[in-house]
């Protein structure tokens, strides 16, 4: 008994040119595995529930003899399944899964190395086969395989296969894309139970993080569709992104094929007809996501994207720009504030935040911290917060300033702990003295500059208020300081429209 590699021998080598990356090469061999898997689930699924179990698809990389591991439980191969699996083009009988070429296992091993070895067993059977690939031996003319059998108990089931002489090492930022596409790929499995994958020791698991805008009524804007481009069907979703998810890293669609994922996250599809030309930034490409399923369509040979026939591209893209019109309207006009005026939060990220506000008030942590307990004597807060400016004192302050006949001090503190305040102050006659916390936990939920600006501003404008209503009230009301805060608070919009009123100098603001 032997085997034949059937293919015009100096092809094999061309594989090497072919246009893969690691996590697309590793990806058919997780096809075959779960293909396997689905066409026999009947037979399968019974064992693995006995052994409490289900399809695991395992990559392991070895540094040290720079050797490519992949390993399954599925059903395995027969004699007559790997004779098949071993002719380049050859279809599967199946060709409705994600196996369809009759390419992928053979043009992916010789892609990714010089020589490769499987190891299967198909449940039922009673022997294991073993055969040996050397690329350059049949480049050279030479189709006979190393192949043998061992007898192996009828009920195991498994394939393995090592693929050796890599031609290009497994590491660096590498590692992290395999892991990132390899999740992404294979979501629709991994969400519904059907798959156990695994790189090296960890293992990918898919968590669905998109976290959709809420409208005023609790419904979230998100939305399945379905049409057909010439008799083929395309289904999915897509929504409009919130609470803290947005970002063009985030955003736009993945194109789905039989239960995997060909393009998408983290390298989305953004159709031109939703997103416009490629590189933009703007709320479009922050914020609307989703996933479309291609079933009927032709992919590429190498499965990493839909092989579009005549127009069907522009037809696709045209009806999902359709469907998403009212969301992409509605993402638009957030984005513009009344009288043309450039400053403050669009809707949407007005709508963002109180969907976070919302999530935080309605925890049971928020609901424990509000529970009114006995409150310090005042002399006692007096005396630690008093510790607290003499040690922020014995440094230089971050800012210093003359502000009427007070110098102002700002220390942003490091030396303070994160069960201290969160801010502190000391206004004596001539000074004022004010010290941020920065080693408080909401000190990390500050985003870019403005945020630490406007944090700033609360903390020195509670201190402003505070000694204003001291000078004015025989009691410090918290009414009276809300009404001097408020007053700062309106600050920075009136020096920024006086500025605009300097510059346009024709007696209207810009």
């Amino acid at each position: 008994m032997s085997l034949n590699f059937v293919i015009e021998n100096d092809v094999v080598l061309s594989y090497r040119r072919l246009s893969y990356t690691h996590w697309h090469a590793l990806a058919e061999f997780v096809d075959n595995s779960t293909q396997a898997y689905f066409n026999s689930r009947d037979e399968l699924d019974p064992l693995l529930q006995e052994e409490n179990e289900i399809l695991e698809v395992r990559i392991t990389y070895d540094r040290n003899t720079d050797e490519l591991r992949i390993t399954d439980n599925s059903i395995g191969m027969s004699y007559g399944d790997l004779e098949r699996a071993l002719k380049i083009g050859k279809p599967p009988p199946n060709t409705s899964g994600r196996s369809q070429y009759g390419m992928g296992m053979k043009t992916a091993a010789c892609w990714l190395g010089e020589a490769w070895e499987i190891v299967t067993k198909r449940l039922g059977e009673d022997v294991e086969h073993r055969v040996h690939i050397d690329v350059s031996k049949i480049a050279g003319g030479d189709n006979a395989l190393e192949y043998s059998t061992i007898p192996k108990p009828q009920t195991q089931h498994y394939t393995y296969i090592t693929v050796k002489k890599l031609h290009s090492k497994i590491a660096g930022r590498t590692i992290g894309k395999i892991k990132a596409f390899l999740r992404s790929m294979y979501r629709v499995d991994l969400r519904e139970g059907n798959l156990r994958l695994w790189f090296q020791d960890e293992e990918l698991l898919w968590e669905d993080e998109s976290i959709f805008l809420q409208k005023p009524d609790g419904s979230l804007y998100k939305r399945d569709f379905e049409f057909e481009v010439y008799g083929k069907k395309a289904y999915g979703w897509f929504g409009i992104l919130g609470k803290g998810r947005t970002g063009r890293a985030n955003a736009g669609f993945s194109i789905m094929r039989r239960g995997r994922m060909v393009r998408g996250h983290p390298a989305a599809w953004r159709p031109e007809d939703i997103f416009g030309p490629g590189g933009s930034n703007d709320l479009i490409n922050q914020r609307l996501v989703g996933e479309i399923h291609l079933d009927d369509f032709s992919v590429s040979h190498t499965k990493d994207d839909i092989q579009w026939e005549n127009d069907e591209e522009e037809k696709v893209e045209a009806a999902l720009a359709e469907e998403c019109a009212d969301f992409t309207a509605f993402i638009k006009a957030s984005g513009k504030r009344q009288g043309g005026d450039t400053r403050g939060p669009t809707a949407v990220e007005v709508q963002t935040a109180t969907d976070e506000l919302r999530h935080e008030m309605e925890t049971k942590e928020f609901v424990d911290s509000i529970t009114i307990d006995d409150a310090p004597p005042p002399e006692v807060v007096a005396a630690a917060n008093a510790q607290l400016v003499a040690q922020a004192s014995e440094h230089e302050p971050n800012l210093m300033l003359r502000i009427g006949d007070h110098v102002c001090k700002i220390f942003i503190s490091d030396d303070y702990s994160i069960n201290d305040p969160y801010y502190v102050h000391e206004i004596t006659n001539e000074s004022m003295v004010v010290v941020v916390n920065q080693n408080h936990p909401h000190w990390i939920e500050l985003q870019g500059s403005e945020g630490v600006l406007n944090y700033l501003r609360h903390c020195v404008y509670d201190a402003i208020a505070e000694w204003q209503a001291s000078m004015r009230t025989a009691a410090i009301l918290p009414e009276t300081v809300r009404i001097y805060k408020d007053k700062l608070l309106r600050l920075p919009a009136q020096i920024e429209d006086g500025s605009h009123y300097e510059e346009n100098g024709q007696g209207q603001l810009l």
